[in-house]
């Protein structure tokens, strides 16, 4: 046999054993995340798109998502975990100090689970000057900063939009971050008001008045009394106007 036949055919054979063993770890991966589409609700990732597993929902538009781990995990990428796979659990809320689940490929090391820190980049807005209580709101009174979300309480402000009609729940001071609870806005329907009433049902609208049993801001659901004596729920939709859908 020839040199060169004798190569082509040497490397050949090494060729197509490369391919089975990258064909093998594909249908392998693709075993890994089916199996586990079946056992566990959680969407699995890789490393770059560990961003991927915070709920859209909790984060506002134009934030930026960063997760890293908390300390490396010598497994990862070594012969135990050559190749990993990660997901979130039922009920774990990414958010700050968690954890996800690592699922290996290309070995049989079990399940494990790593720390990880998740960190939400967003502009909110803060108190840039002090504002007296009862006092109204405006964008000259406050200013967007870039927080990290993980790291506030809940309620935060980010849109501009949402001081529009508000006035100032109490006192605050330049620094304050806005939150919502800190706002007030003003009731289109107050308690004792005769109000305009909008009844509308499938294919039709019926007009009325009625008394209001409440205070209601715009969009807010408020009880009214009927002339006739009925209480119904309804929406302020402006000024002295409650809509109620039958």
């Amino acid at each position: 046999m020839k040199f060169h036949t004798f190569f082509n055919i040497v490397f050949q054979m090494r060729l197509g054993l490369v391919f089975g063993l990258a064909v093998c770890l594909t249908l392998g991966l693709k075993a890994v995340q089916a199996d586990a589409a079946q056992t566990d609700s959680a969407r699995w990732v890789t490393e770059g798109q560990l961003s991927e597993l915070v709920d859209p929902a909790l984060v506002p538009p134009g934030a930026m998502i960063d997760v890293k781990f908390v300390k490396a995990d010598e497994r990862i990428g070594s012969l135990q975990c050559p190749a990993a796979l990660f997901g979130n659990t039922a009920g774990n809320k990414m958010w700050g100090r968690t954890y996800v689940r690592v699922q290996c490929v290309g070995s049989d090391t079990a399940p494990f689970f790593v720390g990880v820190d998740v960190k939400v980049w967003a502009p909110v807005l803060v108190v840039k000057s002090t504002v007296q209580s009862g006092q109204t709101i405006g964008q000259k009174d406050v200013e967007f900063r870039t927080m990290d979300l993980s790291q506030l309480s809940h309620g935060w402000v980010s849109d501009l939009a949402h001081l529009n009609n508000k006035t100032a729940a109490r006192q605050l001071w330049p620094g304050t971050l806005l939150k919502h609870d800190y706002l007030r806005g003003q009731a289109l329907v107050k308690n004792g008001d005769t109000v305009k009433v909008m009844m509308t049902g499938p294919g039709f609208a019926i007009g009325g008045t009625a008394v209001a049993m409440g205070e209601a801001e715009l969009g807010e659901v408020v009880k009214i009394k009927t002339t006739q004596g009925k209480i119904l729920h309804g929406v302020a939709r402006d000024a002295l106007l409650v809509e109620v859908s039958l």
